[in-house]
């Protein structure tokens, strides 16, 4: 009877230490035990909450609800009552840091050079061998590196957990991830970043994919009738449905899952909250480029210079190992539209400047050296030199109203515009070829066509007859030789850095654009003659949330960047490069914007 007794105690005794160790692993609740020497999924969410700084409840089944409600992590997690594995564990850091995107990015790169030494590592599936790599690199580390293995499925001991938990505690005070590797020969690739978003993410759904306002409401009542208010908006000439903000992560998956059920294609991803606050994530991605091994070129549609295009398209269609969305645009139809400001590929004029704002202009055989480039303003002015006399050249590629001469050559990509007061001169080799009436020519290579709308359309015809010599005079910057001989010229701005030194001038761009956080893309020159191709991201509460011109610069200046002008952003920014062209950053709207050009690395 007394030794029943003792053993009575001692189980007492044990049970008690039990619960009193317990809290440790279980975020202060005991409402879920897992089996001895392991860490439940409910009780591991539970206390990710608290290593985030987010405020929780004494019940672990309602924190591990609200961290998959509230999308802090974005995994469909099953059974809550199970063990967490290794691998579920990792992820769930990654995710409640915001680095989903940057495993997402390295999951298409070739990691093999950047040194994780888990021996099964290549047994993971890409993302996941690409969050243990963020979890091992960044700064304070989640895991670090072993020449054992890993162990995907193992079940996490209390002890693991405990010490996961507090870098990611440690982590949520200030993060750091520092990449280096090369895309291709010649190029080095510099991954950046830096923070953690403070506040409680919301979700935002986008439904693409219509091609009438009549079949996005039809789709919209549906919704509704599911539960989902979205409204429809028609940007950049394509319909789309967007949902309000919304809270609760599963039901904006559900959301999207019901869009893509009807066949339509649907993007969800987190709201922007206040991007002035203090440790917000930033992300930046910087390409160097050795010009010894690759020539620049501004890359267009193969559908001509009225065409856009995904960036992905545009650089697989033109041969290039690395591309940057170039500059600004206006937007005409869906898919359609044309650059803004001028456009000089391979020696030819494609599109006229615009007024006051900066240009980058670079030669093929200047940039063997790494020395023949320029930053500066560009004017242009064309004549069309008959032997009777000369007219001047209104327009490029681009139908103007009214009396006008308008040159096509071979980059606009479709028939010139059709009219009844329009007379077309096809040239080749400087002859006059034809003289026809009508427009609607499909402007072949090594041919070019003048346009004479209005009374220029009668002149044109008394003027001109085939066999006769057409001379077209193109002077840039009132004679400048420099800029006349450059065979590439983009524009954008403003520019941000000259001479080493950062001198942001308005350019006629608004508060918005020069002084508030939003992706970036740009392009520099280094102090070494070294093309840099730079890519911020922005508008994503948990992975970035953009940069401001003077932040852009500093960081570009550090890397020592003598010139760099800024190119189109928001939306637009992308930058590819490597065997395929692998993304480098994450786009804003989690999909390709379709954009007027690109600059394009092409291997020599």
């Amino acid at each position: 009877m007394r030794k029943e007794n003792l053993r009575g105690v001692c189980l007492r005794l044990f049970a008690a230490a039990f619960l009193l160790l317990l809290p440790l692993f279980m975020g202060g609740a005991a409402d879920a035990v897992p089996k001895a020497g392991t860490v439940r999924k409910d009780a591991f969410l539970s206390q990710l909450l608290a290593a985030r700084g987010f405020e929780t409840t004494n019940s672990v089944q309602k924190n591990a609800a609200f961290v998959l409600r509230s999308g802090i992590v974005t995994d469909a997690v099953g059974n809550l009552a199970a063990p967490a594995a290794r691998r579920d564990v990792l992820r769930w850091a990654i995710q409640s840091l915001g680095l989903s995107a940057e495993a997402q990015i390295l999951s298409g790169l070739d990691m093999s050079g950047l040194g994780l030494l888990f021996k099964d590592a290549k047994s993971l599936s890409p993302f996941d061998r690409a969050c243990l790599l963020v979890a091992a690199r960044m700064e304070p580390p989640l895991f670090k590196n072993s020449a054992s293995n890993f162990g995907a499925a193992g079940r996490v001991s209390s002890g693991e957990a405990k010490a996961l938990l507090a870098a990611v505690r440690q982590a949520s005070r200030g993060l750091r991830l520092d990449l280096s590797l090369s895309p291709a020969p010649g190029m080095t690739l510099e991954l950046h970043r830096q923070g953690v978003f403070s506040g409680i993410p919301k979700w935002r759904v986008y439904i693409d994919g219509f091609d009438e306002k009549t079949e996005a409401e039809g789709l919209r009542e549906h919704l509704a009738s599911q539960g989902f208010a979205t409204e429809p908006s028609n940007p950049n000439y394509e319909w789309r449905l967007g949902s309000a903000l919304l809270e609760d992560y599963a039901q904006a998956r559900r959301l999207a899952a019901l869009a893509v059920s009807r066949g339509k294609s649907a993007r969800v991803f987190s709201s922007l909250m206040n991007s002035d606050l203090e440790n917000q994530p930033l992300y930046w991605a910087l390409l160097t480029i050795d010009p010894a091994r690759y020539t620049l070129e501004p890359i267009i549609a193969p559908e001509g210079i009225t065409a856009l295009a995904p960036l992905s398209s545009i650089a697989k269609k033109s041969g290039v190992r690395a591309a940057l969305n170039a500059g600004f645009f206006a937007v005409s139809g869906r898919n359609r539209g044309a650059p803004v400001g001028v456009l000089r590929i391979g020696g030819t004029l494609v599109n006229m400047p615009y007024q006051g704002r900066t240009c980058l202009g670079w030669s093929r055989d200047a940039q063997k050296a790494g020395t023949r480039a320029a930053f500066g303003e560009v004017t242009w002015s064309g004549q069309v030199r008959l032997d009777e006399g000369w007219m001047s050249i209104d327009s490029l590629n681009r139908f103007v109203k009214g009396n006008a001469v308008t040159l096509y050559n071979p980059f606009y990509g479709r028939p010139t515009p059709a009219g009844r007061q329009v007379t077309e001169v096809l040239v080749k080799a400087g002859r006059c070829v034809s003289v026809t009436e009508g427009g609607g020519t499909l402007v072949e290579p090594g041919h070019y066509v003048l346009a004479g709308y209005g009374t220029n359309a009668a002149l044109l015809a008394r003027l001109l007859r085939p066999g006769d010599a057409v001379r077209i005079e193109s002077v840039f910057n009132e004679g400048d030789p420099l800029w006349g001989g450059m065979d590439n010229i983009v524009q954008a701005g403003p520019c941000l850095i000259r001479g080493g030194e950062i001198r942001i001038e308005p350019e006629g761009f608004g508060a918005s654009v020069l002084n508030l956080r939003h992706p970036r893309s740009v392009i520099g020159l280094t102090e070494k003659g070294k093309w840099v191709l730079f890519a911020g991201d922005g508008r994503d509460a948990m992975h970035s949330v953009g940069f401001t011109l003077r932040e852009t610069a500093e960081i570009l200046k550090a890397k020592g960047v003598a010139y760099a002008l800024n190119l189109d952003g928001g939306g637009s920014t992308e930058l590819l490069a490597g065997g395929g062209l692998k993304p480098l950053n994450s786009p804003s709207e989690k999909r390709e914007r379709p954009v007027s050009y690109g600059i394009g690395a092409k291997a020599r």
